[in-house]
C-alpha cells in the first residue's frame, strides 16, 4: 500500500466518522436511559399543578439540556409525607429521592432544549414553554400537552429534538438570551398584541476603536401567536445613544413586566471586555462600575424610545443585581407599588418604592441584610389582609430566608437544600400554607419547602428530589 493512499484512507475514515453525539437523559448519552435532573436552572407551574424543569447542562457533559415535566401527583404525595426533619442533620430516608430509580412515577414528558437554558416562560394558555439557549442564541420552543406530555413546538425541531430552536435571537442583537417575560405591544398603526419580550445578557458589540469596545444590550419583542416572528427590538443599554451613553452599553439579567405601566422592569448589569486569550471577548458581571441601574422601557412608546435609568447604588452600595419581584399592587389601579430587588457585596435584601405618579422617580425605603449570595426572590401573599412573606434562595449556604413584610424582619431560615439554590417558584397553597420549589443547581435536584401562613418562622423543607450522577 503506498504512502499516499494511506494518507488518503485516514482522511476518508476521518471524515466518515463524525464525533459521536452525548444525548441527554434520557435519551442518551449512550442509548436511552431514565429521566432526571441536571443543573436545574428554570421552573414553571402548569394550570394543572404539574411543575416544568429545565436542565441546564451546566457542566456541558452532554449534547444539550432537557425540559422535563413533574406530574402534580408526585409533588402532592411529597408534601403528604409531612417530613420534619429533612433540613436536620441526620434526615429521615424518605427526605431524599433520586428520581431517576422511579423516572415513570415522576416525570410526565421530557424533550431536549439547547445549552445553558435560563427562566422558563409560559404563553397564555400555559400550551407553550420557551427557555434560551444560550450558547446558540436561539429560543427553544416546547409544546405542553393537557396530560403532561411534551413535544417540539411546530418549527422548533422534530421531537423529541427541540435543540434547532423556533428562532435564531442573535440575528436580532440578542445575544445569550436569558429572561423571558409576557407582555403586550403596540406597533404603529396596530391594535395591542399579545407578545413575549426576551431580554440578551450578552451585549452585543457594535463597534471596536482603539481595543475599546462600544456595546450595547437588546431586548426584542416577539409575536406570541408566531414567536418565531420578531416584532420589534429596543435598546436597554447602549455606550452611544443620541450623544448620550444609556446604562454604558451593558445588558440585563433579571426582567418583569408591568401590565399597568406597561413597562418592562430590567435590573443586572452584564459587560463585555476584550480579549479572553484566545481574542474572543468575554462576557461577565459588571465589577467596580459605581452604577446599579434599574432600567424601566415604555412598551407604548412601541421599543423606539430610551429606557430611563434609576441608579441604585447610592443607596445601597451594590452593583449586582440578581433578581426582582412585584410586591403589593395599588387597590384602585392594580399597578405594583413595591419592587422587591435582591442585591450581592453587600448581600441585601431591597424594598423599592414604584410611585403611582410617572414624574416621581422610583427610591429604595429600606434595606435587609441577608444571608450570603442571594439569588431567587418570590413574593408569597398571605390571606385575610395579613402582610406578604418574601422567599429569598441564599446560593452560598444552600437555604431560604423568609422575610416578614409586616414585621419588617427575616423571620425564618430553611437549611441544608444542597449547593447553589438558584430559582423559586410558588407551587401551590391553601388556607393554611404555602408550598414552595427551589432549583438546586449544584446538586442537580429541587428542594420543596411549605411555609405556614401564620407561623412562617416554622417554614420547613419537606424533601429533596434528584441527585446529580
Amino acid at each position: 500500500m503506498s504512502r499516499k493512499f494511506r494518507i488518503l484512507l485516514v482522511l476518508c475514515t476521518l471524515a466518515c466518522n463524525e464525533p459521536p453525539e452525548f444525548l441527554p437523559p434520557p435519551f442518551g448519552p449512550r442509548g436511552p436511559s431514565n429521566t432526571r435532573l441536571f443543573f436545574p436552572t428554570g421552573l414553571a407551574v402548569l394550570p394543572s399543578g404539574s411543575l416544568l424543569v429545565a436542565n441546564g447542562n451546566g457542566n456541558h457533559a452532554f449534547d444539550g439540556g432537557t425540559v422535563v415535566a413533574i406530574r402534580r401527583s408526585y409533588l402532592d404525595a411529597f408534601f403528604a409525607k409531612a417530613l420534619t426533619n429533612c433540613d436536620s442533620p441526620a434526615p429521615d430516608a424518605a427526605c431524599d429521592d433520586d428520581v431517576s430509580l422511579h423516572p415513570g412515577d415522576v416525570f410526565s414528558g421530557a424533550v431536549m432544549v439547547g445549552n445553558y437554558t435560563g427562566p422558563l416562560a409560559l404563553n397564555d394558555d400555559a400550551t407553550r414553554a420557551y427557555t434560551g439557549a444560550r450558547d446558540t442564541n436561539t429560543l427553544s420552543a416546547v409544546a405542553v400537552a393537557a396530560d403532561g406530555s411534551l413535544s417540539c413546538a411546530p418549527g422548533a425541531g422534530a421531537t423529541p429534538d427541540c435543540r434547532q430552536g423556533l428562532v435564531d435571537l442573535g440575528k436580532s442583537g440578542v445575544l445569550g438570551p436569558y429572561s423571558i417575560v409576557a407582555g403586550d405591544l403596540t406597533l404603529p398603526g396596530e391594535a395591542s398584541r399579545r407578545a413575549l419580550f426576551v431580554s440578551a445578557m450578552i451585549p452585543r458589540i457594535d463597534s471596536i476603536s482603539s481595543g475599546v469596545l462600544n456595546t450595547s444590550g437588546v431586548v426584542a419583542a416577539l409575536d406570541m401567536a408566531d414567536p418565531s416572528q420578531v416584532l420589534a427590538t429596543a435598546l436597554a443599554g447602549s455606550g452611544f445613544i443620541a450623544n448620550v451613553a444609556i446604562g454604558q452599553g451593558t445588558a440585563v439579567g433579571p426582567m418583569l413586566y408591568d401590565p399597568v405601566r406597561r413597562q418592562l422592569v430590567m435590573g443586572g448589569c452584564f459587560q463585555r471586555f476584550p480579549g479572553t486569550g484566545a481574542g474572543e471577548p468575554g462576557t461577565g458581571r459588571c465589577v467596580n462600575t459605581g452604577f446599579n441601574y434599574l432600567r424601566f422601557l415604555d412598551v407604548n412608546a412601541q421599543l423606539s424610545g430610551q429606557p430611563t435609568l434609576v441608579d441604585l447604588f447610592g443607596d445601597v452600595r451594590s452593583v449586582e443585581t440578581t433578581a426582582m419581584a412585584f410586591g403589593e399592587l395599588d387597590p384602585a389601579t392594580q399597578a405594583p407599588t413595591t419592587l422587591w430587588v435582591t442585591m450581592r457585596a453587600p448581600d441585601v435584601l431591597a424594598q423599592v418604592e414604584l410611585p403611582l405618579l410617572p414624574s416621581v422617580p422610583p427610591r429604595v425605603r429600606r434595606v435587609v441584610p441577608l444571608p450570603v449570595s442571594p439569588a431567587d426572590v418570590l413574593r408569597i401573599p398571605r390571606p385575610g389582609g395579613k402582610s406578604d412573606l418574601i422567599a429569598v434562595a441564599a446560593e452560598k449556604i444552600g437555604s431560604v430566608a423568609i422575610y416578614d413584610t409586616g414585621l419588617k424582619q427575616v423571620v425564618g431560615q430553611v437549611e441544608r437544600l444542597g449547593d447553589s439554590p438558584f430559582a423559586l417558584k410558588l407551587l401551590s397553597e391553601d388556607a393554611t400554607s404555602a408550598r414552595l420549589v427551589s432549583t438546586v443547581f449544584r446538586s442537580c435536584r429541587l428542594a420543596l419547602i411549605e411555609v405556614p401562613f401564620d407561623a412562617p418562622w416554622n417554614a420547613a423543607l419537606r424533601g429533596r428530589v434528584g441527585k446529580c450522577q
